[in-house]
């Protein structure tokens, strides 16, 4: 198990390591050249510390103290890399006052760290690493030193990732970030594993190594993370990255689903409007896009089906209190729809209500009375079918949850019940 996790990790950092150093083989921006390196370092100290490599190397001469030295130290690199990420990704950007300061740092720590462990006069046999009696400390204090530095690198790491994330709008650069972000946590666990050696260290002066089962299998899942998240804008991409298909497909079966709550009041009051009829209710998912596309010109059929039952003043009375129905009912065509955009759910709240009171009107057997001249039509958008998805939505979610729409309902079933008591009282 140990093996296979650093083949694994190794395999994986080190591919990220070359498919980053021929991108930016002329010249890119510091960041990835940091990112380069970390992947590098960390691949490599990942290989020589599997235990098969390490047995390996142990055939060929007595070199265990040596390569635990040099991989403790390129692990130690690594964590510098990522600080020097960090800081690169400040809104201010690169400060290079504060880069020579940390590195100045990274420097005495990790002079200091080799200079611990070769006072600790470890010497490794067999996959453990021994020190004397008297000098057990040593070997504690290094890990602690490393597990503290390495920790607070991923912190900075973190913290500069979240942010980025924040400002990043949904898509695959902000899929990457956040898998990158995943990928730090879990080094920052992967990297405190190491404390798990200080109570060994303390008492009988021994240390793997090699990497053990749980280093390997963090190894190898922050591998994934990181090379997935730093390669994202490439698989995920739209212009034909290899999860490009799945996930559009997974997009429009989300949208297909949010939009059922719309689409079933209007099919249950109009069934005329099923293009399919047969269709299910939630679609195959490789046929997402198509189902889609379905389903929103169901919801234009039913929507065009109930105008008859448009109250004439129902983009007046949809109109949510402090606005004018005029300035805002559904008149004249929007372009795609922001997720800022106040004016467009301001909109969306009146054909929401608008086709909520024909429902009930319809559904309360009120004779249809005509298309108005004053009855307002649908919206219509300028673009994509995207965009029109995107305005269906925001009509959807008025259509469920906004009280002005509750409101015009709750009207429109009062209206309809006087019409019918009216005769009666006559």
């Amino acid at each position: 198990m140990a093996d296979l996790g650093s083949l694994v990790a190794a395999a994986l950092f080190l591919s990220f390591a070359l498919y980053r150093a021929l991108i930016i083989w002329r010249g890119s921006d510091p960041a990835q050249r940091y990112i380069a390196g970390f992947a590098g370092c960390m691949g490599a100290a990942m290989l020589f510390r599997a235990p098969v490599v390490m047995s390996a190397l142990r055939d060929l001469a007595p070199l265990d103290t040596v390569v635990m030295l040099v991989t403790h130290e390129l692990k130690s690199f690594a964590h510098v890399l990522l600080l020097l990420v960090g800081l690169s990704l400040r809104p201010a950007g690169p400060d290079r006052g504060a880069q020579r300061r940390q590195l100045r740092l990274a420097a005495a720590v990790l002079v200091t760290g080799a200079a611990v462990l070769l006072m600790a006069g470890v010497r490794a046999e067999s996959g453990l690493a021994t020190a004397p009696p008297d000098r057990r400390w040593f070997l504690a204090v290094y890990n602690v030193l490393f597990a503290a530095y390495g920790t607070w690198c991923l912190l900075v790491l973190t913290r500069e990732l979240v942010r980025q994330t924040r400002q990043v709008a949904a898509g695959p650069m902000r899929t990457g970030l956040r898998l990158m972000t995943f990928a730090a946590l879990l080094g920052i666990v992967w990297t405190l594993w190491v404390l798990t050696y200080v109570p060994m260290n303390l008492t009988q002066g021994l240390h793997t190594a090699s990497e053990d089962a749980v280093c390997s299998v963090l190894g190898a899942v922050t591998a994934a993370l990181a090379t997935g998240g730093a390669t994202a804008t490439w698989w995920a991409s739209a212009s034909g990255g290899p999860l490009a298909a799945p996930g559009r497909w997974l997009s429009a079966y989300r949208r297909h689903r949010a939009l059922e709550p719309l689409w079933s009041a209007l099919r249950t009051e109009l069934p005329q409007i099923a293009l399919d009829p047969a269709a299910p209710r939630r679609p195959v998912l490789w046929r997402a896009e198509f189902d889609l596309y379905r389903r929103v010109i169901e919801i234009r059929d039913g929507h065009l089906a109930l105008r008859p039952y448009f109250p004439a003043d129902a983009t007046g009375r949809a109109a949510p209190d402090g606005t004018d129905g005029t300035v805002v009912g559904p008149a004249g065509p929007v372009g795609p729809v922001g997720p800022g955009d106040r004016s467009a759910e301001v909109r969306a709240v009146v054909e929401a209500a608008t086709i909520a009171a024909a429902l009930e009107g319809k559904r309360a057997g009120r004779a249809p009375a005509g298309v108005h001249s004053s009855s307002p039509v649908s919206q219509q958008i300028a673009g994509t079918v995207a965009a029109e998805v995107a305005w269906l939505l925001l009509v959807t979610a008025a259509f469920v949850s906004s009280p002005e729409v509750a409101a015009a309902r709750v009207r429109a079933r009062t209206d309809a019940t006087g019409l019918q008591d009216g005769p009666r009282s006559r």
